[in-house]
């Protein structure tokens, strides 16, 4: 199995045909026209230019083997070769200037919306998606569709020299090119076989990719784990069997790329030996000149080059295709939180917030809350009780609009969460959780990323609320200080101060506490109770607590077991009742009072 089998279960959401492929991607070139009519111009030009230059040759042969051969002629001939192979040179490095032009911004466009896409989505998404794969879709997926498109014009130049060649082949001599083209659908044959077997190989080997680009993320980012445990080579066998993975992906698509290519090769080269044969013939019975035979043997190499071409075609654009596939799953996916198409912005809230017969699961058939009810009155402080899986998290996931909701609904001050922008909704919402996300770059850009515009004044206050000024002073830039991924260079306490200080910025009028002060040392607690002080006054707010000292100042609590709440009241209220709260008392909290001693029963060793 190994820590990264789960990614072997990424699912796509659908396939799609060629047919919507290919609509999809003329629709999404559509605001390029003007790179494209001047590539398709070059391209036209080269085709006109690569059709008469085998012509000139055979007028220079047919020159050439008269005894009265006029050399002005085959001079005259061969200076416009001379011209066209130049012209032809000219338009290729114009086609691949406007192609390097049109590239790079069809890729940045395409990538930020598979960006934005990304943003929009809510956690039920990412609980899905490994964020290796998803990266993958941005970089790699984006940049092998990207390439599709000079496929795509090279091909479209091929083609039109087909097609142009096969005029003149009909021209010189109608049976030679009827012979020729004899040849045609057995190459089809093995040309449409091998796309078939190609479409299959492509989208392996891009999960293939995922899949190692998800390893890589998820063994940098578990590296502290992995060390703690000595099992680095442990990780390493198992990140060696998906790169194995990665590696039989990789040999199949190219054996597969490059298999069919001898065959082909071999039908051009039997027709080709057909025609000098038949043409030789004519030439012997002075049907025909030498110089038309070697003109439509050059042009029927020119014919059968692009037909060579789709053996490599068929393959590089089934794996763009399949890379577009993964981009449009990822373009077509819906985020399942629902707001009302004439949501409005709520501006300022008060803070009341009722959950009315609230029905929640994140799979089908386990229900996390089920008609569940709760009022809480502006400005109150919640603390929210219970074991592991009672729903605590859940409760508060879905007050901050990261999951949807099944059934009833969640009010703010009366209006529906959903009649509200999520943005506007967001910026009366405050978070601080257990596990702190802090990002590159220094602790002002981090302490102000919910309020960038905030004055020197409000950001100062902020700091000194939570005693985070006692920090700042001891770093040599101060505030300027760059930290690395994930907060890299601070304490748990001292990211945990830092990301209180992000959200006392944005003065919010709902707090979530979600086990904020869990994975903190008693100093930074005893800092942050204090600051807490400030932090909740005249906020509602919803504590998630393992920490007494926060659950005891809280005007209520509410004990949740199986998605319900089972008990509510004042710690003092709770207690002397003796029910689920106490015993939770015991089993967690009471050894944290200041004044608790170990009953002489504890000590006794057995």
């Amino acid at each position: 199995m190994g820590l990264y089998a789960g990614m072997m279960n990424e699912e796509q959401k659908r396939e799609y045909t060629d047919r919507e492929l290919l609509g999809r991607y003329f629709k999404s070139v559509a605001p390029f026209r003007k790179s494209i009519a001047l590539i398709s111009l070059y391209i036209f030009i080269t085709t006109i230019a690569e059709t008469l230059n085998p012509l000139l040759v055979g007028i220079a042969v047919d020159e050439l083997s008269n005894i009265n051969s006029n050399l002005l002629i085959v001079l005259g001939v061969g200076g416009l070769y001379f011209i066209l192979t130049i012209l032809i040179w000219i338009v290729f490095l114009l086609r691949r200037k406007e192609i390097g032009k049109f590239v790079p911004y069809f890729l940045e466009k395409l990538r930020m919306n598979i960006f934005d896409k990304l943003q929009e989505q809510d956690m039920s998404f990412f609980d899905k998606h490994l964020s290796g794969q998803l990266n993958t879709r941005v970089s790699n997926d984006a940049l092998d569709f990207g390439n599709t498109t000079l496929l795509l014009a090279d091909t479209l130049g091929n083609v039109l020299i087909s097609i142009f060649t096969f005029g003149m082949l009909l021209w010189l001599n109608p049976i030679l090119a009827l012979i020729a083209l004899a040849a045609i659908p057995f190459i089809f044959i093995l040309v449409i076989s091998l796309r078939r077997v190609v479409r299959i190989v492509s989208r392996a080997y891009r999960k293939a990719i995922g899949n190692v680009n998800a390893a890589m993320v998820e063994s940098i980012e578990g590296i502290h784990v992995s060390k703690s445990y000595g099992q680095e080579s442990t990780v390493s066998k198992q990140f060696q069997e998906t790169n194995k993975d990665y590696f039989k992906a990789g040999f199949r698509i190219t054996a597969t790329t490059h298999m069919w290519r001898p065959l082909l090769e071999t039908i051009a080269a039997i027709a080709l030996i057909v025609v000098i044969f038949f043409g030789g013939q004519l030439v012997f019975q002075g049907l025909t000149k030498p110089g038309t035979i070697f003109m439509f043997i050059l042009y029927l190499q020119k014919f059968f080059r692009p037909i060579m071409v789709l053996s490599v075609f068929f393959p590089q654009l089934s794996s763009g295709m399949a890379a577009y596939e993964r981009i449009l799953d990822v373009l077509d996916s819906r985020p399942s939180v629902k707001q009302n198409s004439n949501a409005i912005d709520v501006g300022k809230l008060e803070g009341e917030i009722k959950f009315n017969n609230l029905d929640f699961r994140y799979r089908d058939g386990e229900w996390i809350f089920a008609k569940f009810n709760l009022h809480i009155s502006k400005g109150e402080k919640i603390a929210v009780v219970g074991h592991t899986g009672a729903g605590k998290t859940s409760l508060v996931s879905l007050l901050a609009r990261y999951y949807e909701f099944q059934g009833g609904s969640i009010e703010i001050d009366g209006i529906n969460v959903r009649d509200m922008t999520l943005e506007s909704f967001r910026r009366n919402l405050g978070i601080v959780q257990q596990d702190v996300f802090l990002f590159s770059g220094t602790i002002e850009e981090n302490i102000r990323y919910g309020r960038q515009e905030a004055s020197e004044d409000d950001l100062w206050n902020a700091i000194r609320t939570v005693h985070l000024e006692e920090l700042i002073e001891y770093l040599p830039e101060g505030l300027q200080t760059q930290i690395g991924e994930r907060g890299k260079g601070l304490s748990a306490g001292q990211k945990q101060l830092v990301s209180f200080a992000r959200a006392i910025l944005i003065n919010p009028k709902i707090l979530i506490l979600d086990e904020a002060t869990s994975s903190v040392d008693a100093y930074t607690e005893a800092i942050i109770q204090e600051a807490l002080e400030v932090l909740l006054a005249n906020r509602t707010s919803i504590i998630i607590a393992h920490r007494l000292s926060t659950i005891m100042n809280a005007d209520r609590i509410i004990v949740m077991d199986n998605g319900q709440i089972i008990e509510e009241g004042t710690h003092n209220d709770l207690l002397i009742q003796g029910g689920k709260y106490a015993t939770l008392y015991k089993q967690y909290f009471e050894h944290q009072s200041l004044d608790w001693e170990p009953h002489r029963e504890s000590l006794k060793i057995e």
